[in-house]
């Protein structure tokens, strides 16, 4: 508990260094100011602490010194700016309706959390399928920042730099890398991602409370679209009893995904997947929503807003790229939509100073090489998996939501909308999800479409209940979130229960729902992490670990490996290549043999548990332990660690 406190200080201080960029846009006084404050603060923290990596000075002194520099350049010239973004008045209604929405954050999260990792009698760690996808990889790619190394290396390709956007993680990889507060990076990463889901769900709010500044109307929209987006929870059940199966069967669908396992065609994920598997792009889409804000208030544009626009942008570009750069997008089209109707040409001059920003952040990725290997892979069109079920796909995905908003749209009439940012914003996200695919992944796009789609839908619901309070027909407005919530509330009541439930090891496509780590398998991690050199390679095989346990030794063990098939990357034909030289060591029986392709892919050290032991045959493991070229080190029931002399 005391080392959890430590870390939500070492997380406000953080945020606090760039609170005055907050107060600037909207005020000290408003809300506005202190939520975007605190994500500027994160964000920046992250490019700052970074920046010195880079440099070259990855020491405490240095990292100190620069957050000490960022928070004194932010209250040293903008204390007293602003503010220069106009909201509506913040009242105590409003703090409170805020404060009850935040309660949904730790109601969402914590029973999942809590049973990450979790230990049976056996002693063995039990993780449930999808935290093994994204969690574990997250461990994996904050050890692997820990250590300090611009660029940071490829933990399952060691041989390569990673691709990836991993700012986000920069945070919690320095406090493990200099003083680790908690006993391992999994506690760091679920505390940084429970603080980072308040922010993600106070940035939802304050955009749509923007939009409509009303407590209650606000408070009832948000509430509705995070728990209640999707109807494929209602359309399971009845599925289920239709057919007459037994409610456990429930356990093993994913039930946000029917969309994709029933009619093959694109999945949404509803928000409580962004607090438990994807907090980076929750916190691209916090950081976006400042920007979005500042167009649809900005009554006559400011330079200077303009410019903290494209900061909070190219933040978001760097924790997300596709994310971020969707964002700059619809910024784009609200400035332009913005000045067409003003007829004030003078914003959108005003508002291209956010590109400025945004182009900055951009080269930087481009430098870090974040962008590298999704070259060439959208494509822009008609999605075929879109099109295989284009109404099952809205209707069921994001039914609920969807009702609630055209209820807004007929009861009220263009121009008497608040503001037109969330409208533009929901048609970009609808155009990505039907009309751009990523060849590599294409499931992934509706993914990222679905969030912007969620994220700012809030505010068109909240028109539309706030009508309907105005119109004298406040029991109308309780019965439509009453159905919203009666339509979509299973799908988040299943998915929540299937995310803690570390009972089921039933199969899936490919895959356990639960993922089971060995007492023997801990052990051997445990060894190399405390023994090894931080930059050593350690190997195990790949082919036999499927989609279940790919991610053992950069997670557990923190250590990089020659080959291995990330799941969470993307995916290359290289890592297949290496991945199958690097089997030929624990299939070939020529100790000779297996010592020349270990050297040839500089490995220094094998992992050998149950996996191996069930794979490959006993004489083809034997020469471990009997030829010189290897030296047993590490030895615990069924795990065993191989020196390559």
């Amino acid at each position: 508990m005391i080392g959890a406190l430590l870390y939500v200080l070492v997380f406000l201080t953080a945020c606090a260094a760039a609170l005055p960029l907050g107060f600037a846009l909207f005020g000290k006084r408003h809300a506005a100011g202190w939520i975007a404050g605190a994500l500027f603060g994160y964000g920046l923290t992250a490019m700052v602490l970074w920046g010195v990596v880079q440099a070259g000075f990855p020491s405490a002194a240095a990292f100190i010194a620069a957050e000490a520099l960022l928070a004194a350049s932010c209250w040293g010239l903008l204390r007293r700016a602003g503010p220069w973004i106009d909201l509506p008045r913040w009242t105590r209604k409003d703090s409170l309706a805020l404060l009850l929405v935040l309660l949904l954050v730790p109601a969402l999260q914590i029973t999942p959390f809590r049973r990450i990792g979790e230990r049976d009698q056996t002693g063995a760690r039990r993780y449930r399928a999808y935290f093994t996808a994204d969690f574990l990889w997250h461990v994996a790619l904050t050890s692997e920042l820990s250590k300090f190394t611009s660029p940071p290396r490829n933990p399952y390709l060691a041989r390569r730099p990673l691709h990836y956007y991993w700012s986000y993680f920069v945070l919690p990889a320095v406090i493990v890398g200099l003083a680790p507060v908690l006993p391992d990076i999994q506690s760091h990463l679920l505390v940084n991602a429970a603080c980072a889901g308040l922010l993600f769900v106070a940035a939802i709010y304050i955009t749509a409370w923007c939009v409509v500044p009303r407590a209650g109307p606000t408070a009832a929209a948000v509430a509705c679209v995070l728990l209640a987006a999707s109807a494929e929870g209602s359309y399971a059940l009845w599925d289920t009893w239709s057919r007459g199966r037994p409610l456990a069967s429930l356990r093993s669908l994913n039930i946000d995904a029917i969309t994709a396992w029933w009619f093959n065609t694109l999945t949404i994920d509803s928000l409580p997947r962004a607090l438990w598997y994807t907090p980076q792009h929750a916190m691209a889409c916090a950081l976006a929503l400042i920007a979005m804000i500042v167009v649809a208030r900005a009554g006559t544009a400011r330079p200077a807003a303009a410019v903290l626009a494209g900061v909070a942008l190219g933040l978001a570009l760097a924790f997300s790229p596709f994310l971020g750069g969707s964002f700059a997008v619809i910024f784009g089209l609200a400035s332009a939509w913005r000045a067409m109707r003003s007829r004030e040409i003078r914003q959108i001059l005003v508002h291209a100073l956010a590109v400025i920003p945004v182009a900055l952040v951009g080269l930087w990725c481009l430098a870090a090489g974040t962008f590298e290997g999704a070259r060439g892979a959208v494509v822009i069109g008609l999605s075929q998996r879109a099109a295989a079920a284009p109404v099952s796909l809205a209707a069921l995905a994001l039914g609920p939501v969807i009702a609630l908003a055209l209820t807004a749209f007929a009861l009220r009439t263009w121009r008497s909308w608040p503001l037109p940012t969330p409208i533009i914003g929901v048609c970009t996200g609808l155009f990505l999800l039907y009309f751009v695919t990523l060849t590599l992944e294409p499931v992934w796009v509706g993914w990222r479409a679905g969030q912007i789609i969620l994220v700012l839908v809030p505010a068109l619901v909240a028109s539309g209940f706030a009508a309907l309070v105005d119109g004298g027909r406040r029991p109308l407005a309780i019965a439509a979130a009453v159905v919203a919530l009666a339509l979509g509330l299973p799908t988040t009541v299943i998915d929540a229960w299937n995310a803690q439930d570390v009972s089921n090891t039933d199969e899936a496509a490919g895959f356990r729902w639960t993922v089971v780590m060995s007492g023997d398998s801990q052990a051997a991690a445990e060894w190399i992490r405390r023994n090894t050199p931080h930059a050593a390679i350690v190997q195990m095989s790949i082919g036999p670990r499927r989609r279940e346990s790919w991610t053992l030794l950069p997670t557990f063990a923190e250590r990089r490996m020659a080959a291995g098939r990330p799941i969470s990357l993307l995916q290359s034909a290289e890592y297949d290549e290496l991945s199958d030289i690097a089997d030929q060591i624990f299939r070939a029986a020529d100790p000779a043999e297996a010592a020349r392709i270990a050297h040839s892919l500089r490995i220094d050290y094998l992992f050998v548990d149950e996996v191996e032991r069930s794979a490959f045959e006993a004489a083809a493991l034997a020469k471990f332990d009997a030829s010189p070229a290897f030296s047993p080190v590490f030895r615990r029931g069924s795990a065993a660690v191989y020196a390559v002399n």
